[in-house]
């Protein structure tokens, strides 16, 4: 974004300092100006903005479900919350409005877990299309069937698969 958009302001937004540091690394490398902040989704974002409202969003969050697994735990960067991982994306379509500008757009990638009971429903797709404050300009299915080993386990016991969607939202 801020190389393709040189005079455009870009903020780079992310709670573990670990991936900061690697996306300033990388922005240096580049040759671009971001403005990092450590920040829980939007909270640092009033301080970077002087007043002015954001014309784009996108954001990849994370969205394996919150669960003690085999493994002990999800770490907190991939840790999508509860709802079989959708908390933090939909936090993200909430909180972002009050802060996109009208017409802003956000654009968001994330996973959403299908139930085996209603292999049809997306309940994101659902969720999304009931928010008034937005328009759904585009819903994709990038992957159909992502993380097939965690499906009938813990948390997505109920689950008949994980897909990968990414969303386009223009606020009204």
């Amino acid at each position: 974004m801020a190389r393709n958009f040189p005079s455009t302001r870009v903020a780079g937004l992310d709670l573990n300092d670990k991936a900061l540091k690697l996306a300033e690394l990388n922005a240096s490398l580049a040759g671009v100006h971001v403005d990092f902040a450590c920040s829980d989704l939007y909270s640092s974002l009033p301080d970077l903005l002087d007043g002015t409202d954001v014309e784009v969003i996108i954001s990849n969050p994370p969205y394996i479900a919150s669960s003690t697994s085999i493994s002990g735990s999800v770490p907190i960067y991939s840790d999508g919350g509860a709802s079989l991982g959708l908390d933090v994306s939909i936090r993200i379509v909430k909180e972002g409005s009050q802060f996109l500008a009208r017409g802003g757009i956000l654009l968001l990638y994330t996973g959403v877990t299908i139930l085996a009971k209603s292999p049809g429903q997306d309940p994101f797709l659902e969720w999304v299309k009931s928010r008034k404050e937005y328009e759904l300009l585009d819903y994709r299915i990038y992957h159909p069937d992502m993380w097939p080993e965690e499906i009938g386990k813990g948390v997505y016991a109920d689950a008949a698969r994980i897909q990968v969607v990414g969303i386009v939202l223009q606020k009204q």
